[in-house]
């Protein structure tokens, strides 16, 4: 891939990025919007890309065979995979505090200690589904590379339950 290349496809990741900021920011904007209207459409917004780094995680363990053994057989792929759906997973929690009536903002963002004390204040079985997940995912899935198949779908299993508690349609 040559350099210009590169920077496109940089330039495209960033753009949509900012395409998800630039959706979120155009909502929180709208001043003609009901409270009810603003937290369907936020919804709607933060439950697609939730959805879009699940898929896009999915698709990273598809890159690597599970072995008779039960275990995954390449570390890369689990790695990249967790670190995407853990980020999808941070994705639907913004939207669940938000719609909480939790501020979150960019510098409590990412914090795993921030999430945990606001989920606890709002369902405490949900602080236990977070730990879960944030157990599977992050530390034993990205950081770790944990092969075993069962836990790992046991994370994706955390994910798919956040993710539909901001599900638009089930509102």
């Amino acid at each position: 891939m040559s350099t210009v290349d590169k920077s496109r496809e940089s330039l495209r990741k960033k753009s949509n990025i900012d395409v998800f900021s630039n959706k979120v920011s155009n909502i929180l904007d709208d001043l003609t919007l009901s409270q009810k209207e603003r937290q369907q459409a936020l919804r709607k917004v933060y439950y697609e890309e939730a959805v879009r780094y699940r898929e896009n995680a999915k698709k990273y363990l598809e890159n690597t065979k599970v072995n008779n053994n039960g275990y995954y057989e390449d570390k890369k792929y689990i790695r990249t995979a967790c670190g995407v759906a853990y980020s999808g997973l941070l994705i639907a929690l913004d939207c669940y505090l938000i719609l909480k009536g939790v501020e979150v903002i960019e510098r409590t963002k990412k914090d795993i200690h921030f999430y945990r004390a606001n989920l606890n204040k709002q369902n405490r079985k949900l602080g236990d589904n977070l730990d879960n997940a944030y157990d599977i995912l992050h530390r034993w899935g990205y950081y770790d590379g944990i092969g075993d198949s069962v836990i790992v779908k046991r994370g994706f299993k955390e994910l798919d339950m956040f993710i539909e508690l901001i599900n638009p349609n089930k509102s």
